[in-house]
């Protein structure tokens, strides 16, 4: 792995199961010696939870351009106040969720316009991850796991706005992913069919051997 400090993403459909690989690559970088921050978007920053909260609970009816527009807003308060701070002290940083998500979500899944975020993405992104991880799995299997951490969380109607829009929403986004990995520099496909532990190796494996 890289002597020098790194900006990593993880991303993909909810369900993909981003959290537990971020937990378990923050714990391996810490047995390094490393020192590690984990973050997420949206939610990385204190005005960060406010957008958290409107973007994705069921009780905030927002039009998709705003919602848009707020996501990209998040990142900016991210990158400022959290992610290159902390980069320039020296330590890695790895986010659940980055631009990925927001082109999947929002232009494949929404049907929004991408010349429009592109522009917005000029004017948030001051830096971009080294590497980014897309966990790749099965959307009706994503669905499941998604809405069954909720239900069992009982987070359905707090945290369960883009799980209500149903399997073909998540089909769509899922080609947003597809996407992206095809068109970005830096991001590796990761087969999240697999276990988790079997995730994390790859992962790390790659990490690694990563130039």
């Amino acid at each position: 792995m890289k002597d020098y400090n790194l900006f990593i993403a993880i991303d993909g459909i909810d369900g993909c199961g981003k959290s537990t690989l971020s937990k378990g690559m923050e714990a391996k970088f810490r047995e390094m010696g490393r020192e590690i921050v984990h973050t997420r978007e949206p939610g990385g920053t204190k005005s960060g939870l406010m957008f958290r909260q409107m973007l994705i609970s069921m009780q905030y009816d927002l039009e998709p351009e705003t919602e848009m527009m707020l996501y990209c807003a998040d990142r900016l308060e991210h990158q400022t106040k959290l992610v290159l701070p902390e980069l320039a002290k020296g330590k890695d940083v790895i986010t659940d969720r980055f631009l990925s998500s927001t082109y999947a979500y929002q232009i494949f899944g929404r049907g929004l316009d991408k010349e429009f975020l592109d522009v917005l993405v000029e004017r948030s992104i001051k830096r971009m991850p080294d590497i980014t991880f897309i966990i790749e799995i099965d959307p009706k299997t994503a669905l499941e796991r998604a809405m069954g951490r909720l239900e069992r969380d009982g987070k359905v109607d707090e945290e369960g706005k883009f799980e209500a829009l149903g399997l073909e929403f998540f089909e769509k986004v899922a080609e947003g992913f597809d996407w992206y990995a095809g068109k970005f520099e830096n991001v590796w496909r990761i087969n999240g069919m697999q276990t988790p532990e079997k995730v994390l190796a790859d992962v790390m494996q790659i990490l690694d051997n990563f130039v």
